[in-house]
């Protein structure tokens, strides 16, 4: 048996063994910075003595083990089958899926792999140019890419056309103009027939295209865009807006505008029309909560007034019973509420004035209670935003704000935050390339800010140094513990009698149920800075009603939530409370990501304080 064939049988057995040393409960997954003994409150206040941090070693796993595809991600269990099986079981992968054999091929050097990969190529043209780079070093690599650019094979394997917008930047190098061309206007059809057929199977494929292509020009990123109608766009934004990075939304949404000119049609034509109707709230909650309320409305009073009615009409669940309407149960009161209010706080004072007197009329005119509760709230909502701005004569004589009083926000003490000085944080992290890179990003910062390091079986505890009477203790998860090293986490919490007061995920929105245990009533603070972590709002309130939270409205990103943490680690140390006008301002002044605008302020979150007034309103009955 040749050496790559033992090492990859090696490796195969270590992933499904879990035997890899991070996994094992009884070992250190980084190199100890303190001795592993017992490290009491008391300690922790007293001063340090200077010392040199010993670098921390890489953890093996991911995109640094030996079985991690060229995609970095670590191979799945047909390609770790092949690996056993030798060429016979990599052919059979092959034929079976093609996409899988392709993004792993690295894994299988040798010119019996590499016939097997020719052979595919004619099935899977589109799968060999998402290898291109991959197989472009391989021998015989050249071949197999030839292969597959043959342009009738392209044309039959177009599929639903989204093949030919994922591989487009391969075969703009590889193909003619006129061949890219006409292989183009094919995939546009038939992605446009695919769309109409099946929007919801084909919307966050779209999505995540459009998302990964964040550092391309305009005119690549929303190529994909220019076979959709004006409907397509609204259905396409309606079903996925949530979770696109906030400048996909916004490219989307100019995109619609810019597509509605052509068509000679208005958003209220979208509002209004029998195939876009049935998902406008959907679309609106999207549009608004992603700060485009403006684009929507324009600047014609009568029409934003017409525009809101149609609206509310659409986001009012209990009044959508008339002959014709669909009634919409997928939507959160709150949501509901929290996009109401969002709409009026515009910079435009006669649009204002028309949204206000149109939600004044609804709120007079509603017979359900639930429904004008709604509206009440909303219009509470944007009474405290007003600040003193004149509102219109109807929207005043409503009372808003004495009828429908907003739920008290709780406040951040430094009772709630600090106990004998020490304010004590849970920070998870998972078992994954973004994990454990965002890992390191978290030992990295900490050690050059002279915080010290002590690392225990499965999880790490950082220690601030000391500021005004005051430290922060973190103890973080190594990624690849698992339970085992959650559990010994909190036995040593327990040991050490301390309790967190903040709880931080740090991973993707597929594991925050594993961060939700660690939320108790007691908790003042909960950062979700993964992906939608806004969606969280309902459910961490369930687990703490008096924390407050500070959630992404779509896209989490490593270095803004480093960034912003590190903001909020410094207000506890200096002032011992939390000043979210400071947190905000030294942000937007440090943080230079885009995508820093995603992430929603805890106290002036139009969700959070729609939630909880709808929530003390509904304890109250």
């Amino acid at each position: 048996m040749s050496i790559w064939r033992h090492r990859l049988l090696w490796a195969a057995c270590a992933v499904l063994a879990g035997c890899w040393p991070v996994a094992a409960s009884a070992q250190t997954a980084v190199t100890d910075t303190a001795a592993l003994q017992p490290l009491h409150s008391a300690e922790l206040l007293a001063p340090e003595p200077p010392r040199q941090p010993v670098p921390l070693a890489p953890i093996p796993h991911g995109a640094d083990a030996p079985t991690a595809c060229a995609d970095g991600e670590p191979a799945g269990q047909p390609v770790l089958d092949a690996l056993f099986g030798g060429d016979e079981a990599f052919a059979g992968l092959a034929r079976r899926s093609p996409a899988e054999a392709f993004r792993c091929s690295g894994l299988f050097p040798g010119e019996a792999a590499s016939a097997v990969l020719r052979d595919a190529a004619v099935a899977a043209p589109f799968d060999v140019l998402g290898a291109a780079d991959q197989l472009s070093v391989r021998s015989g690599g050249a071949e197999i890419i030839a292969r597959a650019l043959d342009i009738g094979l392209l044309m039959r394997s177009l599929d639903s056309g989204m093949p030919f917008y994922e591989t487009r930047h391969e075969l703009r190098k590889h193909l003619a103009k006129p061949d890219l061309r006409m292989l183009e206007l094919q995939a546009a059809k038939l992605l446009a027939a695919s769309f109409a057929r099946d929007p919801a199977l084909l919307a966050p494929g779209i999505g995540a295209l459009i998302d990964d292509m964040v550092d391309d020009p305009p005119a690549d990123r929303f190529r994909i865009t220019l076979a959709l109608s004006s409907e397509a766009l609204m259905e396409l934004v309606a079903r996925i807006g949530p979770q696109l990075y906030t400048s996909s939304l916004d490219g989307l949404v100019n995109i619609l505008l810019i597509q509605l000119k052509q068509e000679r049609r208005s958003v209220l034509d979208l509002a209004r029309a029998p195939r876009t109707r049935r998902l406008w709230a959907e679309f609106f909650v999207a549009t608004v909560g992603g700060g485009r309320a403006g684009s929507l409305f324009g600047t014609d009073p009568a029409a934003a007034r017409e525009l809101m009615r149609e609206s509310i009409q659409a986001l009012m669940p209990a009044v959508l019973k008339a002959p014709g309407r669909v009634p919409n149960g997928a939507l959160d009161p709150a949501a509901i509420i929290g996009a109401l209010a969002d709409a009026m706080d515009t910079g435009s004072r006669p649009v204002r004035a028309a949204l206000e007197d149109e939600l004044a009329a609804w709120y007079r005119g509603a017979g359900d209670p639930s429904v004008k509760a709604m509206a009440g709230l909303a219009g509470s909502l944007h009474a405290m935003r007003l600040s003193g701005r004149p509102a219109t004569a109807a929207f005043q004589a409503e009372r808003f704000a004495e009828r429908h009083s907003l739920a008290a926000l709780p406040v951040l003490t430094g009772q709630r935050l600090f106990r004998n000085g020490l304010n004590v944080q849970r920070m998870t992290f998972y078992d994954d390339p973004d994990g454990r890179a965002s890992f390191r990003g978290f030992l990295r910062l900490h050690r050059a800010q002279g915080w010290a390091l002590q690392t225990n079986p499965g999880f790490v505890v950082a220690v601030s140094p000391e500021r005004r009477g005051r430290r922060i203790v973190i103890v973080a998860d190594v990624p690849g513990a698992g339970d085992a090293g959650r559990a010994a986490a909190w036995a040593w919490l327990a040991r050490e009698g301390l309790s967190p007061s903040i709880v931080i995920h740090r991973g993707h929105s597929y594991h925050e149920d594993g961060t939700m245990p660690e939320i108790v009533p007691a908790t003042a603070l909960v950062f979700w800075g993964s992906c939608g972590g806004h969606t969280r709002l309902r459910a961490t309130l369930d687990r703490a009603p008096d924390a407050l939270v500070l959630a992404t409205q779509n896209i989490g990103v490593s270095a803004v939530n480093e960034a912003l943490l590190s903001i909020i680690e410094e207000r506890l140390l200096t002032d011992g409370t939390i000043d979210w006008n400071a947190v905000w301002t030294d942000a937007r002044s440090r943080i230079r990501d885009r995508r820093f605008a995603a992430y929603r302020r805890p106290d002036q979150d139009s969700a959070n304080l729609a939630l909880r007034a709808w929530r003390a309103l509904q304890a109250s009955e």
